[in-house]
């Protein structure tokens, strides 16, 4: 986009969006100059909307903090990194930081970018683009240029920030000085904290091509300081006559991303649950390597790689610091991952169906999904016999779920009946029956309260 036209659409942007109206008045109040930068100068040059903001403010910041303080009703939490003051705080549920320049002015704060695409400028109250490294131009070039040398030396989680911009900027690539930076910045990595590892992973996860960026943290060295569990899957088979665990992983990813019209693809419309899908899907194999032996004919075989795998999700996603809702959601589709494939190859039977819509819960869609992009992305030599079987059982898992929302069981005793039937104290026994009664009406075999109290009378109290 030209400099004219992106400057006429960030002047409507500035008239509709009432934080940045808010925060153009307090800087024509105060007299402080104040300027829109980063990620959302980028992305409406791109066509895309951005909400989170990034303020830089020149001589007399702090004057300008008060008032954006009084007029939103909420402190700013001040902090310092690098020499950088920056002031944060979250308005209608929108991240803004405010940088103060006072000392080093606009073009100094610029320059201290990870990328010139990350360095455009537009003054709220002036209504003007200042692009002093040409940001802009490299944006239309699809060029990542690092404003100067030694930039990403200063902070490796940078070169992981490249990474997610290469998934998320059509056609971009590295300038030839930025690869031999971010390749020599890679290896101290390891010493970045777990928290703004995982952070950035996720947004590249999130992004519109993970595959991408994740092929790019393989050739930039950042696989084994960032996430050294998935090392071995390059160099592990996914299956007889298929590539390695990590190809078969990035074109999973790659299809989790765009699903199409694939079965269970509207569950990826909601953005926590596409989360939740992506880092099943980069991490459903993990435990393919550790769990890899050749058969007598040879073709290799992975025996409990899920129930492996699901651990090691748990605590890979542990030492990240990932939320504990994440880690759970995660680890128990990584241990389902294979079940799909399996009721498929036995003929989908009627009970493992309903067993599965009932263990899998309100994530049964996103693993309907998964299943199907591990299919896809399969490169086995039967792969296409193998979807066949595979789809029709995915559509049946689909109504079998959505039957269950629409006309759910009656819940018929609790497990206080159990107890006192059984004469068992509280504990997992107490559950693993009121299971077994589940199944039996899902079965239809008991259909009412009366016969769901005769079976555990008849019931023998130990299993």
């Amino acid at each position: 986009m030209r400099v004219k036209a992106l400057e006429a659409r960030l002047k409507r942007l500035v008239r509709r969006d009432p934080l940045l109206r808010a925060a153009g008045a307090a800087s024509r109040e105060t007299g402080v100059p104040l300027w829109l930068v980063g990620g959302l100068v980028r992305d409406a040059a791109l066509g895309r909307r951005a909400q989170d903001l990034d303020l830089v403010a020149g001589k007399g910041a702090r004057r300008l903090v008060r008032a954006l303080e009084s007029v939103w009703a909420r402190r700013l939490f001040r902090f310092r990194k690098r020499g950088v003051t920056t002031w944060r705080t979250t308005v209608a549920g929108r991240s803004v930081d405010v940088v103060d320049a006072s000392r080093r002015g606009l073009s100094g704060d610029l320059e201290r970018r990870e990328l010139t695409i990350n360095a455009v400028a537009f003054e709220i109250t002036r209504g003007r683009l200042i692009d002093p490294l040409g940001g802009l131009g490299d944006l239309r070039a699809g060029k990542l240029r690092l404003p100067r040398a030694g930039v990403l030396a200063e902070d490796p989680v940078r070169v992981l920030r490249l990474t997610r911009f290469l998934a998320t900027i059509p056609g971009a690539r590295l300038s030839p000085a930025a690869k031999r930076e971010a390749l020599a910045a890679a290896p101290r990595l390891r010493r970045a904290s777990a928290e703004r590892i995982r952070d950035e992973i996720d947004r590249l996860l999130c992004s519109a091509a993970p595959a991408l960026g994740l092929a790019a943290m393989t050739e930039l060295g950042l696989l084994e300081p960032a996430v050294p569990e998935l090392v071995p899957l390059r160099t592990c088979p996914a299956g007889e006559g298929r590539p390695d665990a990590w190809a078969h992983t990035l074109r999973a990813l790659a299809l989790a991303a765009r699903p199409g019209h694939l079965p269970g693809a509207a569950a990826a419309r909601d953005p926590e649950g596409a989360r939740v899908l992506r880092w099943a899907v980069l991490l459903h194999d993990i435990a393919k390597p550790e769990t890899f032996r050749r058969a007598g004919d040879g073709r290799p075989t992975f025996h409990g790689h899920e129930v492996v795998g699901s651990r090691a999700a748990e605590r890979l996603l542990r030492r990240l610091r990932a939320p504990g809702a994440l880690r759970r959601r995660v680890s128990r589709m990584v241990l389902f991952h294979l079940r799909p494939h399996h009721l498929a190859d036995a003929g989908a039977p009627e009970r493992g169906l309903r067993r599965l819509v009932r263990e899998a819960g309100p994530d049964l869609p996103l693993l309907v999904l998964h299943a199907a992009c591990d299919a896809q992305a399969s490169g086995a030599p039967d792969a296409a016999a193998r979807w066949r079987r595979l789809r029709p059982l995915l559509l049946a898992l689909l109504r079998t779920h959505r039957d269950s929302l629409i006309s759910p069981l009656p819940r018929l005793v609790a497990g206080d009946d159990v107890m006192r039937a059984l004469g068992l104290a509280p504990g997992p026994e107490v559950g693993r029956v009121l299971r077994e009664l589940r199944e039996l009406q899902e079965q239809g075999t008991i259909e009412t309260r009366e016969q769901a109290l005769r079976y555990l009378a008849s019931r023998p109290a130990a299993v």
